[in-house]
């Protein structure tokens, strides 16, 4: 007969092997990913973590995940590149899922003292389809739930000094890959406190305070310093200092209707928490009513939180890092059982109906019309056909658009506007400047704007009032939005196409138009030069207010950008 740490091993191997897999099998990257990756590149070129090489713009933190940005860089400096990059972080995202899978199996054992028998929240957390496919996406989301769970070990129990200043440095890095790891790093805080208090022991404070005051505070100068705020551009952008308490609580609702089974979870750290400690030799602070209220103290605040900042547009992926800890309960209440056999019981009934989940008909859908709440599963819209009938998905789409205009813009101060699913593009083109106008992550202009009304979270800055902002001052050269226009230009002669790909014309610089079409003779638009000739030709005859508004609009598409003082004189001479 086996023993119970060799069946609980056996299970929890079970479990990260499965999480892995799964992640991995799983594996995309995620949109908003290469956003990092682009930081990440310039990074290493030498160039600053910058988004765009204009050497007239402010640096602009349009990421919020600091520490992954560097991780990718390094996987960048050992070599990967390209989809090599894309693995690479897929890989540890993937990595991290497991570990944090391993980290629940390892604290479930040492709170049972070696009596568990299976680890219940390891093999649960395992079988959350959106925890998997989160993790290879490219983003922060596995690696900041792995943090977070081993700063929640920390607070189930302080030890010594060492703890304090090993749980400090995990709050660093909690910290510095996602700004709401703070609220993580203040609740750990109040029980390090509660302890330097009730033992009288100081240097259990000062163990955990020091590094953020050698690290993190550094970090937070040379932020402000180098990037002109205390917080990333992407809090204005998301509008995350505005709360949005009603599309907070439809992101939760939604979450746990689609993972039903989770819904009585919370009740049993609640009563644990309120009953009287078992007294149990040698593991009695382990089963006594400290761990339950670190769960709650975990979990309640961060669903308030997210709640206050209306959730995420990418389905359950706020509610991912909280996840561990609530799970991490139903092992803290089965180590209170007598009878071990209902462990094993209520873990398969748990991964059951965790299997079972029921998702919204409308989860794999971004079109506003048929997407009810503006949250999606993103990677279920970004590995679906582009357009019905074809095969390729819309991240191959993107990543050959992005592979185009790299041909064509190599060498060239090209300035393009991009929307939220387009980073892939801006990443792949290496264009100097890209702007992404649909929330203004990486410019302050756009996402300091008021909102005009609530919406999908995240995407409600917008450019439409700062058309002449982008005009005028950022001198847009195309637009990847095809609902682009501004002023009275017919559609026609804002239209371009690039080897099929269709884009807008912001401003019309004829050297550069010119260069494009003498590199590919793919690359369809009107030429406004000629335009322009036709219509002086039949100036004489035009109507003066009339031609007056239309040079309006000439000088903001063209004379503005271009030095063609023959052709401006003839206008103005009429006009005169």
């Amino acid at each position: 007969m086996p023993s119970r740490r060799v069946v609980f091993w056996a299970t929890a191997a079970v479990a990260v092997a499965a999480a892995f897999g799964q992640a991995w099998a799983l594996r995309w990257t995620c949109d908003d990913a290469f956003i990092s990756l682009r930081y990440a590149e310039h990074f290493v070129q030498g160039h600053g973590l910058v988004f765009n090489l204009d050497p007239n713009e402010a640096p602009v933190e349009g990421y919020t995940n600091f520490a992954w940005t560097m991780w990718l860089a390094f996987g960048m400096w050992l070599g990967f590149a390209d989809r090599g990059i894309e693995a690479w972080a897929a890989f540890w995202g993937g990595a991290c899922h497991a570990g944090t899978v391993l980290l629940l199996a390892s604290i479930a054992w040492r709170a049972s003292g070696g009596r568990a028998l299976v680890p219940i929240a390891a093999c649960a957390f395992a079988a959350i389809h959106h925890a998997a496919s989160l993790a290879p996406a490219g983003l922060e989301t596995a690696s900041f739930a792995l943090l977070v769970t081993a700063l929640l070990r920390f607070a189930f129990e302080l030890r010594c000094v060492r703890d304090a200043w090993l749980a400090g440095f995990v709050g660093v890095l909690l910290a510095l890959s996602r700004p709401d790891g703070g609220l993580f790093v203040a609740i750990v805080g109040s029980f390090v406190l509660f302890d330097a208090v009730r033992r009288r022991a100081p240097r259990l404070l000062v163990g955990y305070v020091v590094p953020f005051l050698v690290t993190f505070v550094p970090y937070l100068v040379w932020r402000r310093l180098y990037y002109g705020y205390w917080v990333p551009n992407t809090f204005y952008a998301k509008s995350a200092g505005d709360p949005y308490p009603s599309q907070g609580l439809v992101y939760l609702r939604e979450f746990f209707r689609c993972y039903w089974v989770l819904i009585p979870v919370p009740l049993l750290p609640l009563v644990y928490a309120c009953r009287r400690p078992d007294l149990l030799a040698g593991i009695s602070h382990w089963l006594g009513r400290r761990p339950h209220v670190a769960v709650l103290a975990f979990v309640l605040p961060y669903l308030g939180f997210i709640v206050w900042v209306g959730g995420d547009f990418m389905f359950a992926r706020f509610v991912v890092p909280v996840l561990p800890a609530l799970l991490l309960g139903l092992d803290l209440a089965a180590n209170r059982w007598r009878p071990v056999w209902p462990q094993p019981a209520l873990a398969l009934l748990l991964v059951g109906g965790l299997l079972l989940r029921v998702e919204p008909g409308w989860l794999g859908e971004w079109n506003p019309e048929r997407n009810p709440y503006g949250v999606s599963d993103n990677r279920a819209i970004t590995v679906a056909p582009y357009e019905p009938g074809k095969p390729e998905t819309r991240a191959e789409v993107m990543r050959l658009m992005g592979e185009v205009l790299h041909g064509l813009f190599d060498g060239l101060p090209v300035r393009i506007g991009i929307m939220g699913s387009q980073a892939n593009i801006a990443f792949r083109s290496k264009v100097p400047v890209a702007i992404e106008c649909a929330t203004g992550l990486t410019d302050v202009r756009i996402a300091h704007q008021e909102i005009p009304r609530r919406g999908q979270p995240g995407h409600e800055k917008g450019y439409r009032r700062l058309m002449s902002y982008l005009i005028d001052e950022r001198e847009l050269h195309f637009s990847l939005d095809p609902t682009f226009a501004v002023g009275d230009l017919t559609d026609e002669w804002r239209s371009v196409s690039f080897l099929g790909g269709p884009a807008r014309i912001a401003t019309y610089d004829r050297a550069l138009m010119r260069e494009l079409r003498r590199r590919s003779e793919h690359v369809v638009f009107v030429d406004f030069e000629a335009v322009l000739d036709r219509y002086l030709a039949e100036l004489a005859g035009k109507d003066r207010e009339g031609v007056r508004a239309d040079y309006a609009a000439f000088r903001s598409y063209y004379f503005d950008h271009n030095d063609d003082r023959e052709r401006q004189r003839r206008f103005e001479d009429f006009l005169r």
